[in-house]
This record gives structure tokens, C-alpha cells and sequence, in this order.
């Protein structure tokens, strides 16, 4: 009878926070001596596609996956947790806790307060051996961790360089269009990042992405969230491709790197947050003012919007906060409800069932 179902739950006590051919003006063609000709780049993306498709093959955990197999019970297709509004059959309730007079205010803190505690893990495990999972609480750990201990986000780095020296090696001059364009897909990330977690990883229907989103959920909060490199290079070249096939070439690199920046800044947010590192004290920035402690104060205060938007996402209602690289989209989009008002509808759903 509830209009929803509650999610991981938890006392307020528990919180803590895009070859085309080059065609330049008729006056300046025979100026014009390409140093990469269509050729060469054909065969140049043609391996790197290659090469992606190759190591996509060979790797069984992401095949097993996607062909529905079980995979030793990992990536499950038909497989719900019990107590999700991921799923809206699902119909176990776990009763909210007191609405406190701070609670906005004080999910970041207690967030913070929780990650002090290496034994202490947010949800429900759905991998017996989560709980002793290495998570990074510095930022020299989580760095270290993201691109070298990690093989996913260096090679996207890599090949975005690649892409950038590319562009430069061209004789075509850049122009204020072509910041448009790179502007533009970067603008596009943020709105497909924002309703491809909102419509497809929450979707209605069941498919293997939803599966898999929804063991993200099940998992203790603080764990290691990295996509599988197979992901990363299959999205980037896919993107490519569907660019390249529009766009002239110069502006079709420029958008790549745009694209890819973007997705690349996107796993990077997604994976701090759900560390155990917390965003530098505001009071040590505001002691300086510098050009470089107003970039930090800046940042910071964005990390900490992403972190908690993404906490209230995980245990207050999982039907809100969907945005991540820019949390104004949940404004924008109207995801961005008050806490007390989520859980005061919840409390009366349930005193209605009862």
C-alpha cells in the first residue's frame, strides 16, 4: 500500500557525509600538408578499437556477465536483495528513524565520524569478505589507488592524450566553435550521466545494468567503486565513433576529449566518495587568501555536496539525488527534496499500511 518501499536504512547516530576529411578554405589548400592522412587515422582508430574489442573478449568476469551467466553469483540477472526500492516488488519495510531538528547538517559530520572507523561499514554486505576491503582514507591512497592501482582510469587518461596530441599535430586553427563543441559535450555528459542513473540504472524493468547498479547498492558504503577497464575503453571508443561519424575530424578529436574528460572526472567523483577520505577542513583553507586556497575552498565545498547528495541517495531514498559531477541537476530536474520531508512521507506511508 506504500506509494515506495524503504531502502538501507539507518538511525541518524549512523551517519557521518566524437575520419571526416579535412576541408580547409580554397584559399589556403594548397598550403595544407597533413601530417596524419585519413588513412592513417583509419588504421589508427581501427586498432584501438581492435584492441579494445580484444581485451573485452578475454576478460570472462565481464562476458560472463553480460551473457547472463552466473558468474559465481557476482553479476546475477535475476538476483534482488531484500530490502531495496531498487526493485518495486519488493516489499520488506524497515522503519525510518526520528526526524532530528539538524539532520541535513549533520549527515556530513556523522558521515565523517563513521569513516574514522576502519571496523564500522555503511549497509549491508553483499560479499561476505567486503567488510575487510581496503579503502583508502587519505588523499595520497586514494590517488595512488585510482591510477596506479587500478589498470581502468590510466589508459583512459592515455588514450585522452592521445587524442589531444592528435589534435594538435592537425593544421586546422582552433576557433571559439570548437570550444563550443568541446563545451557541449561535456554539457552533454553531465545531463546523460544524470537520466541514465535516474532512468536506466533505476529503471522499471529488469536488464543487466540495473543488477549490477543494485549489488553496488547492497554493498557496504565505503568500498572500492571503479568501473572495469573493459567498460571504460568500450564507452570512450563507442562515443568516438558515434562522433566521428557527424563531425569533421578536428572537431570530432576535440569532442572526444571533452566527452572523455568528463566521464573520466565522473569515475574519479564516484569513487572518492565512496572512500573514506573527507574533504579538507574549511576553517585551514579560509585561514589564506590565496588565488590557490579559493580553488580549494571551492572544491571542497563541491566534494562535500557530492558526497552527501550520493549518502542521501544510498540510505535516505534512492528515488532522489541522482546527480553527481553537478549536483545542481537534482535541483534542476527536482530530485533535490528536504530529508525530513522524505522520511515524514515515509513514517506516514507506513502508519497508513499498519
Amino acid at each position: 500500500c506504500l506509494p515506495f518501499k524503504a531502502t538501507n536504512r539507518v538511525t541518524t547516530a549512523q551517519y557521518s557525509e566524437r575520419d571526416g576529411w579535412i576541408v580547409p578554405p580554397p584559399s589556403q589548400s594548397s598550403q595544407l600538408v597533413p601530417s596524419f592522412r585519413a588513412g592513417h587515422m583509419i588504421r589508427y582508430n581501427a586498432a584501438s578499437l581492435a584492441a579494445a574489442i580484444i581485451w573485452l573478449s578475454q576478460s570472462t568476469e565481464f562476458v560472463q556477465a553480460f551473457s547472463g551467466s552466473n558468474n559465481n553469483g557476482l553479476f546475477p540477472t535475476q538476483w534482488a536483495p531484500s530490502a531495496t526500492r531498487l526493485f518495486q516488488e519488493q516489499s520488506s519495510i524497515v522503519s525510518p528513524p526520528a526526524i532530528g531538528k539538524r539532520e541535513n547538517e549533520m549527515l556530513h559530520m556523522e558521515v565523517n565520524s563513521e569513516a574514522d572507523s576502519p571496523a564500522h561499514a555503511i549497509g549491508t554486505p553483499a560479499i561476505a569478505n567486503e567488510a575487510q576491503e581496503s579503502v583508502p582514507s587519505s588523499w595520497n591512497q586514494a590517488l595512488h589507488r585510482f591510477f596506479v592501482g587500478d589498470i581502468g582510469p590510466p589508459l583512459v587518461a592515455l588514450v585522452i592524450s592521445g587524442f589531444v596530441y592528435t589534435r594538435f599535430q592537425l593544421p586546422v586553427p582552433f576557433s571559439m566553435t570548437e570550444a563550443t563543441v568541446f563545451a557541449s559535450t561535456v554539457f552533454f555528459w553531465w545531463i546523460q550521466e544524470y537520466f541514465l542513473h535516474r532512468s536506466l540504472l533505476h529503471s522499471p524493468f529488469d536488464w543487466i545494468g540495473k543488477s549490477i547498479h543494485r549489488s553496488h547498492h547492497e554493498k557496504n558504503y565505503f568500498h572500492i567503486s571503479i568501473d572495469p577497464p573493459e567498460l571504460l575503453l568500450g564507452w570512450l571508443f563507442a562515443a568516438h565513433l558515434i562522433l566521428k561519424s557527424f563531425l569533421p575530424w578536428h572537431f570530432c578529436l576535440t569532442a572526444t576529449v571533452g566527452y572523455a574528460l568528463a566521464g573520466l572526472v565522473y569515475e574519479w567523483s564516484h569513487y572518492i566518495v565512496h572512500t573514506k577520505v573527507k574533504p579538507p577542513p574549511m576553517q585551514q583553507l579560509n585561514a589564506s587568501s590565496s588565488l590557490s586556497s579559493a580553488i580549494l575552498r571551492r572544491l571542497s565545498r563541491l566534494f562535500s555536496q557530492m558526497r552527501d547528495n550520493h549518502i542521501r541517495h544510498h540510505r535516505v531514498d534512492d528515488r532522489y539525488w541522482y546527480a553527481f559531477s553537478v549536483p545542481a541537476m537534482d535541483d534542476l530536474f527536482d530530485t533535490n527534496p528536504n530529508v525530513k520531508d522524505v522520511r515524514q512521507e515515509s513514517q506516514e506511508g507506513e502508519n497508513t499500511c499498519k
